[in-house]
């Protein structure tokens, strides 16, 4: 994946000094935030929860890479960070809310599709550890195959009301055949949120 190698070359950095506080998926939140509408410094470190002065830096790399340019509007991305954009949302088309149920681990859980990433999971115990280090409870992975859902390895889950899970899941996804759906869990819906996402980011190359 051309945007994730872009991506962590872009927190190294090219000058002297401790490392960048962001991480390659703060990187890839800011270009989906840019991406929708030109945003400020002050707005775009509120949504990334990041303090101003690592934001700034960030927006620095961004701009220095020619991802991102500044205008009286606001931040807005380049043609280049435009076709960042572009993988970012192929790989990872759909990013939801998801309601309690029979597998969910948490108060507040948040679920990341991988287009064509099923076949990089192999337990699930590599996503579910990225989405705790990310400041989730765990994450669950299921996988898209052959017009059903499962859990690795590849069997029915056999949980009550999983049926209905299922379903719920699938309508809110709408994966296709070799998918892979990611559903962290939290106490808060960002820590969830950026728990799946770090999990997510395990299944691309």
């Amino acid at each position: 994946m051309k945007a994730l190698t872009a991506l962590r070359r872009l927190v190294k950095g090219k000058a002297p000094g401790p490392p960048s506080t962001f991480t390659e998926l703060h990187l890839a939140k800011a270009v989906e935030i840019i991406g929708e509408k030109a945003t400020g410094r002050a707005g775009l470190s509120r949504k990334l929860s990041l303090g101003e002065g690592v934001t700034r830096t960030l927006i620095g790399r961004l701009t220095e890479e020619g991802l991102a340019i500044s205008t009286k509007r606001g931040i807005r991305l380049t043609r280049s960070g435009l076709s960042i954009l572009k993988e970012l949302q192929r790989s990872f088309p759909k990013r939801a809310t998801v309601p309690k149920s029979s597998i969910t681990v948490g108060l507040h859980n948040f679920g990341v599709l991988v287009r064509s990433g099923a076949g990089r999971v192999r337990s699930g115990i590599e996503q579910r550890d990225a989405a705790v280090r990310a400041g989730a409870i765990g994450a669950v992975t299921v996988l898209f195959k052959n017009g059903r859902l499962y859990m690795p390895p590849v069997r029915e889950f056999g949980v009550k009301g999983w049926k209905e899970t299922a379903r719920t899941i699938t309508e809110i996804f709408n994966p296709k055949d070799s998918d892979a759906i990611v559903i962290c869990g939290a106490e808060s819906m960002q820590q969830a949120e950026d728990g799946a996402r770090a999990a997510a980011w395990t299944l691309v190359n």
